[in-house]
């Protein structure tokens, strides 16, 4: 199975394949119909396909749920395949989830193996790491609705559970706005080289709708809104936030762009602060990311709001005063009931510790200390390692560097500063070079796999996932 458990018993005996199961409930778990249902498209998928195999009677599937043993973890998850019945055990709603997930793994192989058989025995299992992440850019360029939840089916067979979801960047603002409609009316768009219109957005009732699926397969979404950088699209729809007067254009090429938001106008906070709060109330989750990377000062430094801003508050440089506008920003969401995360130049300036960190330059290594020093919770994804645009080989396309399955599967908690305050792992894929959900699904698998291994059993063995990985191959390749 992937990811590998905790703890495995075999027995020599094996289980013939139902025709069907017999869901035994001794009491009401809720929220798990969509689960139910899965599971179930899954098994009639599989009878479809080799028909010969499912002859058995119907078999009992149970589920209880597990005592709440304060020492174990809340998602720990027991697999039983005995004969005459499977149970299925769990602390969680997710607990049951990931059962499901890891006994949909174990049918497959039996339709697989030459016996055509279950192998009978327990499985114990629960993740290391309680954040589990795979982020999507849809700036670069937009997907819809469909092409997100088949990236969170695919999440769920991982039991990955944070969908880091980026909705603003230069090239495109994709999340409606109703108190500053400009956003889906002019930021969500932009004049491609060759003339055309590219770009889209979603409704609230769609992002609404994302969400409610997402919830379902025991997925939290964290939103990005890349501030003060990054911020081109934003600044064509409503140019009065940026420090001069421009006519500012969402870029459409790739790269690091000077004009950004001014943190020196008081309308820029006051813009700033409303704009959070609608999106706050839009996404129930526990996290919300406000970008903070790539943040050139040039527009800063010939900015008089900019410069009265730093004498107000005696801040002795340009880092300091995005310090000053990253920590308002985790002020307001702290006002709004959520935690902030940022990307890691953020530690380049003095920032409130309640901030979580995601560290991406490089290897991490540096950055890890820089949280370590201030005491700020991280996320590790460097993009040495875990970044999904660059090459999987040397021999194909991507962009920057290269990043194998193999050197995915090295990333170790371990290796950084303070890994008592590593939150978890996250894989990101940037789509500035990913055209269709094709790309999509060729950038992001298998190497998402590996991540998704690491990020939930501590102990490595390649070789052993390697073995695993080309057993699970096809299985995979149906959810893509």
């Amino acid at each position: 199975m992937i990811p590998f458990p905790r703890e495995t018993e075999l027995s020599s005996e094996q289980l013939p394949l139902p025709q069907s199961f017999t869901l035994v409930l001794p009491q009401t778990f809720e929220g798990l119909e969509a689960v139910l249902f899965r599971f179930q498209d899954f098994y009639e998928q599989q009878k479809a396909a080799r028909p010969e195999l499912f002859t058995a009677a119907p078999m009992k599937l149970r589920l209880l749920q597990m005592p709440r043993i304060a020492a174990s973890h809340k998602d720990m998850h027991l697999i039983s395949i005995e004969p005459p019945k499977i149970t299925l055990s769990a602390k969680s709603m997710d607990g049951f989830r990931y059962a499901f997930s890891s006994l949909k793994q174990l049918i497959y192989l039996a339709t697989s193996s030459p016996a055509g058989k279950l192998n009978c025995g327990r499985f114990i299992d629960y993740p290391s790491y309680d954040y589990r992440g795979l982020h999507l850019d849809e700036s670069r360029h937009f997907f819809g609705m469909n092409t997100v939840k088949s990236y969170l089916d695919y999440m769920a067979d991982l039991k990955l559970n944070y969908l880091h979801w980026h909705l603003s960047d230069d090239q495109g603002w994709r999340l409606e706005s109703k108190r500053f409609p400009l956003l889906s009316e002019i930021a969500a768009w932009r004049k491609q080289q060759d003339g055309s219109r590219y770009g889209g957005f979603y409704t609230q009732d769609e992002i609404r709708e994302l969400i409610a699926y997402a919830a379902d397969l025991g997925i939290t979404i964290v939103p990005e809104i890349d501030l003060p950088g990054h911020s081109l699209a934003l600044l064509q729809a409503y140019p009065a936030l940026g420090c001069e007067p421009h006519k500012y254009r969402s870029a459409n090429s790739w790269g690091v762009f000077e004009y950004i938001l001014c943190p020196g106008k008081d309308a820029t906070m006051d813009f700033v602060k409303e704009l959070l709060q609608e999106y706050c109330e839009l996404f129930p989750g526990p996290y919300f990311h406000i970008g903070g990377d790539e943040v050139p000062k040039t527009v800063w430094k010939r900015c008089p709001d900019c410069q009265a801003r730093m004498r107000q508050l005696n801040l002795q440089d340009y880092e300091a005063l995005q310090g000053w506008f990253t920590d308002q920003l985790t002020g307001y969401l702290k006002e709004f009931g959520k935690k902030a995360i940022a990307w890691d130049e953020v530690l380049d300036g003095a920032v409130d510790k309640s901030l979580i960190a995601m560290l991406w330059r490089g290897d991490a290594i540096d950055a890890a200390k820089l949280a370590a020093a201030n005491g700020n919770s991280y996320i590790l994804c460097p993009n040495k390692i875990c970044y999904l645009d660059w090459k999987p080989t040397a021999d194909e396309d991507g962009a920057h560097g290269v990043s194998t399955v193999e050197n995915v599967y090295s990333l170790s908690p371990q290796r950084y500063a303070r890994p008592d305050l590593c939150l978890g792992l996250q894989a990101n894929l940037w789509t500035e070079y990913v055209y269709n959900p094709q790309d999509l699904y060729h950038r992001l698998h298998p190497r998402a796999v590996a991540l998704a291994e690491r990020a939930w059993n501590p102990t490595g063995d390649y070789a052993g996932f390697a073995s695993r990985l080309k057993a699970l191959e096809d299985y995979f390749a149906a959810l893509s």
